[in-house]
């Protein structure tokens, strides 16, 4: 199926003037994905609520546009937002107000969109209030902080934002989704104030942002409190990071936390040593269907002498060259408890057959009577037939 199916179905759907009740569709890797299509799916489809692009190479920051877009005739039928052209991401010195269309979205998967720039972040700005789930991963270069602030500025209820790849992005990325710190009002107010961006963030994915520094990341980890994975590989991220990341998770007893510093420069050796009692290197669970992992769990006992428990949910994952080695030393040690206990086991069974077959031996060359008879001993039934002496007949 290509863009044009969905074209037609959501013609069809606004000829018969009967909206569409779909609220998740994924279309991920459609092909001919026009501006058409997405201008009709937009307004056949105002229930949608999980709408999957992504690996939509053909998806331009028009078709974004068109999607959200609104006409003033169209406003009075559907909830829309007026913006000038500073707040829609267009030159300031435009005179002219555009509408948005207010759309139901809570997940908007857009990684591996190529032909996307943060331009389609500022389409979306004031169109995506509810949005809870951000994909923007794969985008590369393209993905820079004009657009991308806009859009986050306007998504007080993000809890995961994947922005892998987007290596252009800085600190102000980071401060978009920060909330700024709580203070305890002077008088006791009836109406709570509004919620700011990243008060619910719970992951967050900035792998390969070289441009965001150590220092916003500790305040994004300060004051996120709802932050349970933070994956910030090939960064600028510290060993300090890393500590107050840990220090934090455990003192708001997060379960599951995890933090990833893969080819992170300013995390070595010596930070994942000094986080060893409180850290894991892997996120473990027992089930079946993980078995050939090899998760190592506390409870079995196993007395190998390295490792950490990877099934404690109170321990923080973290993920770096260094502890991904205490994996490979637990896996060699269990190989050589395995070997040991083999190599045991065939001692032991060697020493039972020496001795059953001494025992049997003995019993072999006694007669009924009891007494040790002479010469050789008594030919079995099938020898007694044969007159070829040495050959066994099977």
């Amino acid at each position: 199926m290509t863009g044009d199916g969905i074209y037609f179905l959501a013609t069809a759907a606004l000829a018969r003037k009967e909206p569409l009740a779909l609220k998740e569709l994924r279309l991920c890797g459609l092909r001919r994905v026009s501006d058409d299509m997405m201008r009709v799916l937009g307004k056949a489809a105002p229930y949608l609520e999980v709408l999957d692009l992504s690996y939509a190479r053909d998806l331009h920051n028009s078709g974004v546009e068109a999607f959200v877009a609104c006409s003033a005739p169209d406003s009075a039928t559907v909830e829309a937002v007026q913006l000038t052209a500073r707040e829609a991401g267009r030159d300031p010195t435009d005179p002219e107000m555009y509408w948005r269309r207010v759309t139901r979205l809570r997940h908007l998967s857009l990684s591996s969109c190529i032909m996307l720039t943060d331009h389609a972040c500022s389409h979306l700005a004031h169109a995506v209030p509810k949005l809870e789930l951000l994909e923007l991963a794969g985008i590369g270069t393209e993905l820079r902080d004009s657009g991308l602030v806009r859009l986050l500025n306007t998504t007080p209820y993000i809890r995961r934002l994947d922005l892998e790849d987007a290596s252009e992005i800085t600190d102000d990325a980071l401060f978009a989704i920060t909330p700024d710190p709580v203070e305890e009002p002077a008088r006791p107010t009836r109406i709570p104030p509004p919620p700011q961006p990243g008060h619910a963030l719970e992951h967050l994915v900035i792998s390969y942002a070289s441009e965001v520094t150590a220092q916003a990341m500790l305040d994004l980890i300060a004051y996120c409190p709802r932050l349970r994975r933070f994956e910030a590989d090939n960064t600028r991220m510290s060993g300090h990071v890393v500590r107050e990341f840990v220090r934090l998770a455990r003192e708001r007893h997060v379960l599951d936390a995890q933090v990833v510093a893969v080819d992170c420069r300013g995390v070595g050796e010596q930070t994942v040593r000094d986080l060893a009692d409180r850290t894991r290197p892997r996120i473990g669970w027992c089930a079946f269907d993980v078995r050939r992992l090899g998760f190592l769990d506390a409870r079995d006992e196993e007395e190998l002498g390295v490792g950490q428990d990877e099934c404690d949910p109170a321990r923080v994952a973290l993920k770096t060259f260094y502890s991904w080695q205490t994996v490979d030393a637990v896996r060699a040690a269990r190989d050589k408890k395995r070997k040991a206990s083999r190599r045991t086991a065939n001692v032991s069974s060697s020493s039972m057959e020496d001795s059953a077959g001494a025992s049997a031996g003995r019993a072999h060359w006694w007669s009924p009577s009891g007494r040790r008879s002479s010469g050789m001993p008594s030919p079995v039934v099938m020898d007694m037939s044969n007159d070829r002496e040495g050959c066994a007949i099977m």
